[in-house]
């Protein structure tokens, strides 16, 4: 495993959404029920965004030519949006400049993730770009919130057994979120494969004069 291949495991879907489960469920049961609330609020529906421009290009072809735009990096939105929270709420709330240094410890290996995903051309810098704002904006805010108890212990025992699982990575876990996205845009679009990076030329000779016909939903063949 490479370096690169290493960093991009902290934004791994199959390791991080098992950890914003566990962020609401710790919340709730410390009582926190406007922060976890807030962190539901938040968090869902950032990761529909990022469900829903996959499935876009996946099953339509829906993306942008100009930005070479395919859907937003989930790596990077998933690390932006939990790394950072995970990482603050670790340190003691009296102890509150090494919290947010800490939170930026988690938004710099969250930029960490995004380079990964262009130093395996798993992404364009448009997508992983987008991918770290939606993250961003989720974690950011929820931050900022002064009511948020911090648990050290909590978040601690929670990072060490997201530190285990990517040393040891379950087989077939690393990567299986992407391949569920692939049949769930093939079933939705009733294609037999999904669209790829680079059938910009198809598109165009699909629909001749398109100005970017990537923006364009296709029909199924």
């Amino acid at each position: 495993m490479s370096y690169w291949q290493l960093v991009s495991l902290f934004g791994e879907s199959a390791f991080l959404l098992p950890s914003a489960v566990f962020l609401y469920l710790w919340l709730s049961w410390r009582g926190a029920s406007a922060s976890a609330h807030h962190w539901l609020l938040a968090f869902v529906p950032a990761a529909l965004l990022v469900l829903a421009s996959k499935l876009a290009f996946l099953g339509w072809g829906i993306g942008s030519e100009m930005l070479d735009f395919t859907g937003f990096s989930g790596h990077a939105m998933m690390a932006a949006s939990i790394l950072p929270v995970m990482f603050f709420l670790a340190v003691p709330g009296r102890w509150r400049r090494w919290a947010w240094a800490a939170a930026a410890a988690g938004v710099c290996l969250a930029g960490l993730v995004g380079i990964s995903r262009l130093a395996l051309h798993a992404h364009s810098v448009s997508e992983v770009v987008g991918g770290l704002a939606v993250g961003l904006c989720v974690s950011l805010p929820f931050i900022l919130r002064r009511a948020t108890p911090h648990g050290p212990l909590a978040m601690v025992l929670a990072t060490m057994a997201l530190a285990m699982a990517l040393a040891m990575p379950v087989a077939g876990a690393v990567g299986i979120s992407h391949a569920l996205i692939q049949q769930l845009a093939m079933f939705l679009s009733g294609r037999d494969r999904p669209f790829q990076r680079g059938e910009w030329a198809w598109l165009k000779h699909t629909y001749p004069g398109a100005g970017v016909p990537a923006q364009r939903p296709i029909t199924p063949a």
